[in-house]
């Protein structure tokens, strides 16, 4: 009797076993997809913390192609001032990293024009534009980012590492003889604009021109990401295909794993986000004894395909709401860093109105004796 009681519950135990064993199963097998999922998603992290932000890269012609088509159409040459004029500069920063740069001196005092460059686009491909601005009466510092051109440095991050760096531009620019005190003007394109909102207001300023910055950085790294994604995707088999439903996800957590990643190897925040730092510049100002803001000048091409216009509207809307001096200028221009390319006696009409008003100069080209 006994015997059998025992044998019946062993009967009856079964489906019950058999029901556990599959969800053990189950749950085991949703355990390693997801552990599998993550260890993706941490290795793409690494791999995109790696290319972000290895020093001394530049764009390839082809790379980025869609996105970053015809940008970065710099003006044609222009004559430069003579050897005698330009000064080579080595100077460092306060955590010690040694920028390379360039001061181009008028023959008297006048307003200096501190130009900063964009991601993976050194001082070097910016000689025409510090022609144009020193043609038009400025002195001119221009100089490289760290992991930029000539400068030293282990690494690029994209804008909080190099706010130093424009701090370091800043306060050399403000030391030259020829620089008129009160007539310092810093010309940023895209992250080298973001940069100049993120470090500004300083005292020695006058007006910031940020030529296409970005708001945020963590939105323009997704949109990276998805846009890698994509293209990558396009060898798979048509099935595979289907997966990109799923890209935006991947992306998201992909560069959240990014910020993780880079804070424990470089220790410092990877998101730059210029848009909040707007929101601190009025404190700022108030403790540097300004009398009133910095100005701002934005400009942004409306139909630029790699930092949206909705960056720029935003900038601005925080402005506005910060009581910031912002003016901007939004050509129907298709292309990253394209407003100059777009229109360029327009561009330079607006720059001249803009420090006319804020900094009291005339921005106007000088003539040279031959």
């Amino acid at each position: 009797m006994q015997q059998y009681h025992i044998r019946g519950l062993k009967q009856r135990g079964l489906p019950m076993f058999r029901k556990h064993w599959w969800i053990a199963g189950v749950s085991a097998g949703v355990g390693m997809l997801g552990l599998a999922a993550t260890s993706g998603i941490v290795a793409l992290a690494t791999f995109f913390v790696g290319e972000l932000t290895a020093p001394h890269q530049t764009f390839k012609e082809d790379e980025l192609q869609g996105i970053l088509a015809d940008a970065w159409a710099v003006p044609d040459p222009e004559p430069e001032p003579p050897p005698a004029l330009q000064r080579p500069l080595l100077f460092p920063t306060t955590d010690g990293v040694m920028l390379r740069g360039d001061f181009w001196a008028q023959p008297h005092p006048a307003p200096t024009v501190i130009i900063c460059h964009g991601y993976r686009v050194g001082r070097a491909q910016l000689r025409p534009v510090a022609a144009i601005e020193y043609n038009h009466g400025c002195n001119v510092l221009f100089f490289d980012f760290r992991g930029h051109g000539e400068s030293a440095g282990e690494m690029t991050s994209g804008g909080v590492a190099e706010v130093r760096d424009l701090e370091a531009a800043i306060t050399l620019a403000s030391q030259q003889p020829e620089t008129s005190a009160g007539q310092l003007i810093v010309h940023g394109f895209s992250m080298g604009a973001a940069i100049a909102l993120l470090a500004l207001p300083h005292p020695a300023v006058s007006a910031v021109i940020a030529d296409s910055p970005y708001a945020r950085l963590d939105d323009i790294l997704r949109r990276l990401v998805h846009w890698r994604l994509t293209t990558e995707s396009n060898r798979w088999q048509p099935a595979w295909q289907r997966l990109r439903s799923v890209f935006p996800g991947i992306a998201w957590a992909t560069v959240a794993a990014s910020a993780v990643l880079f804070r424990l190897r470089f220790r410092q925040d990877l998101f730059a986000r210029p848009d909040v730092g707007l929101r601190r510049w009025l404190a700022r100002d108030h403790a540097a004894h300004h009398a009133h803001a910095t100005p701002i000048l934005l400009i942004h091409a409306a139909g630029d395909q790699m930092i949206p216009i909705a960056h720029a509207h935003h900038i601005a809307a925080v402005a506005a709401r910060q009581h910031i001096p912002i003016e901007t200028y939004f050509p129907d221009e298709h292309s990253h860093c394209g407003a100059y390319g777009y229109d360029p006696a327009a561009y330079i009409r607006v720059l001249q109105d803009f420090v006319a008003r804020h900094v009291g100069i005339t921005f106007a080209r000088q003539r040279r004796a031959a």
